[in-house]
């Protein structure tokens, strides 16, 4: 029997890694980051037009013309930015960015700025490639903690990594978080790599700035995104990354070696996604908000919760009193029928949380939502 690598063993402790594999068919999933419409119709016929016109070989390293085009178009339409292909990067999936950026950019030793609770895939992607996750503990209310962060810094910090709407916490970075950040890039000369995934799905009065709209740290910045979430595209497994040419030359390298390029049929759809018709997310994003306003009301009427309110994305990161771990709890919710996230998986910061999707139907979330006020009444 061959021995695991290093490399992989690494991961072997994370909560990620350790997620059920067997799931019963009863079962009430609030666990999936996973928008639960199908994809809109006109990027699914790009594909199809793009696999009967040949687009079937082997595609651009730095990704097909035709997205690259699509992605700098959508940033001068959603943030005003000039940005030229030579700037973009396609990827296999934002995990394969996450991916890229660490080998790239680390040596064993280098250590990575990481908010605390943050998605785990970059903890996990930092310990793969041999850096040191640096955890930086948030405020309540899960935005930066800059007094906490200056004193994580040292002269191995290489990277910070940061979503905006988080993952799990969906709160939205904010104007003046943003330029601070992008202040301590340049003075310490790290990379930022801003996640903005969920960054079509904002919630209110709530206003997003991109990364892409601070010049003065566009030479240490990485903006990273995907179509998964805001065009229902989880499956076709296409991200990207925005940073200045000397940067994308330099990532290409490893992300080549990895896949080649990435599925070049479906880059065609993303170019249908990006450039064409936006009111399929703004139908979405109001199905989101109108099942965030059930969750909220319904989670806000459980004893022993308390509910951060979500500015983005379409998550929950409710803290729990009882005694129990957070693995612990989400243990004891699978056995009670319903799916959630533990909010250790997302670091030590979410110890007593644990994180809820609201992307499935309002039936769904009605059934889900009792279940949990059940299961917790049940613990008193």
């Amino acid at each position: 029997m061959l021995e695991k690598s290093d490399r992989v063993k690494r991961l072997s402790g994370s909560e990620r890694s350790q997620r059920p594999l067997v799931i019963p068919k009863s079962i009430i999933r609030l666990e999936m980051g996973e928008p639960d419409f199908p994809t809109p119709v006109h990027i699914q016929e790009a594909a199809t037009l793009a696999m009967r016109n040949n687009f079937t070989h082997y595609g651009n390293a730095y990704g097909e013309p035709a997205l690259r085009e699509a992605v700098c178009l959508s940033l001068k339409r959603d943030f005003g930015v000039e940005r030229k292909p030579e700037n973009v990067l396609i990827t296999s999936g934002g995990i394969a960015a996450i991916h890229t950026i660490t080998a790239t950019y680390l040596n064993p030793g280098d250590e990575v700025l990481i908010p605390d609770p943050e998605y785990s895939a970059y903890a996990d992607s930092v310990s793969l490639f041999g850096g040191t996750p640096v955890f930086v503990p948030l405020k309540e209310d899960f935005h930066i903690d800059f007094e906490a962060m200056e004193k994580c810094i040292s002269k191995k910090t290489k990277i910070a990594f940061i979503s905006s709407p988080g993952n799990p916490t969906s709160r939205v970075l904010r104007e003046d978080e943003i330029l601070s950040l992008a202040r301590l890039a340049v003075t310490k000369d790290f990379l930022l790599v801003l996640d903005e995934t969920y960054c079509k799905l904002i919630y209110g009065a709530i206003k997003f700035l991109s990364i892409c709209q601070v010049e003065e740290v566009r030479s240490r910045s990485i903006l990273l995104n995907s179509f998964s979430k805001a065009y229902a595209m989880t499956g076709w497994r296409v991200g990207y990354m925005v940073a200045d040419a000397p940067l994308i030359k330099e990532m290409v390298t490893f992300h080549k070696a990895m896949t080649i390029c990435p599925n070049v049929p479906a880059q065609m759809a993303c170019a249908a996604a990006a450039a064409g018709p936006q009111e399929c997310v703004e139908t979405m994003r109001q199905e989101y908000e109108k099942r965030k306003v059930l969750v909220a009301q319904k989670l806000n009427e459980i004893q022993g919760l308390t509910t951060p309110p979500c500015e983005g994305a379409f998550y929950f990161f409710p803290r729990f009193e009882h005694s129990l771990t957070s693995q612990q709890m989400t243990e004891y919710l699978f056995n009670k029928g319903i799916m959630v996230r533990s909010g250790t998986e997302y670091g030590a910061g979410g110890q007593k949380h644990f994180r809820i999707c609201f992307a499935t139907s309002m039936e769904k979330l009605e059934v889900g939502i009792d279940r949990l006020k059940q299961a917790l009444d049940e613990l008193k």
